[in-house]
């Protein structure tokens, strides 16, 4: 006979069947960027909520939806499903620079005929989320090698999955006056998996 040891409660169960991940993912995101202490007394003493309020959900959502994830605040106490929540790249800047690095090779193996090629040159932010492994949105900076060594800011969805790491979408950050405006989709060099449709804490 099968105990809840085996096979997961019925909670974190639907959990992976609606999400893709379960309570641990998400535990994981956060111990990786040093978020969270190990620590059972410290779990004990900071329950964070898994709920925002009103006003939090809706200074999130826009957040989220003005810059399609890359510039979410921290919400202190507030530990949710589907969260952006903002990375420390100091804790661990080497793997920052290697998802980095990931959507750069993919943009020059992309655009090659073209005779584009960038060059990193150092992370700036980063993003997390869980999401069937860890999803990061994160703004570097890079050198176009093929615009005459021009320094530009750019910004990548890449994708920690259960089995490989993908950088998902890639583009020019836009400006600040486009991202007011919604225009900014046209500056995309390739998009998939973005977070508009999950803006909220479930």
């Amino acid at each position: 006979m099968e105990t809840d040891e085996d096979m997961g409660t019925d909670d974190e169960m639907g959990l992976v069947e609606l999400f893709g991940y379960d309570k641990l993912e998400r535990e994981l995101i956060l111990r990786q960027n040093n978020f969270s202490s190990p620590s059972p007394l410290y779990d004990a003493l900071n329950d964070d909520r898994d709920e925002m309020t009103p006003e939090e959900a809706y200074s999130y959502s826009e957040q989220v939806l003005k810059s399609d994830g890359f510039d979410v605040s921290d919400i202190p106490g507030v530990n949710c499903f589907h969260q952006i929540q903002p990375c420390n790249i100091d804790y661990d800047y080497d793997m920052y620079k290697r998802y980095s690095q990931l959507a750069i090779d993919e943009y020059n193996r992309r655009f090659k005929d073209d005779n584009a090629e960038l060059e990193f040159v150092k992370v700036l932010k980063a993003m997390g989320q869980a999401a069937r492994g860890i999803r990061y949105y994160i703004t570097f900076m890079a050198k176009d090698l093929g615009d005459g060594g021009e320094i530009r800011t750019y910004q990548a969805v890449v994708l920690d999955g259960l089995d490989s790491e993908t950088a998902d979408s890639f583009r020019l950050k836009p400006p600040e006056d486009e991202r007011d405006s919604g225009s900014h989709g046209r500056q995309w060099f390739w998009k998939k998996n973005l977070c508009n449709d999950e803006t909220c804490c479930i």
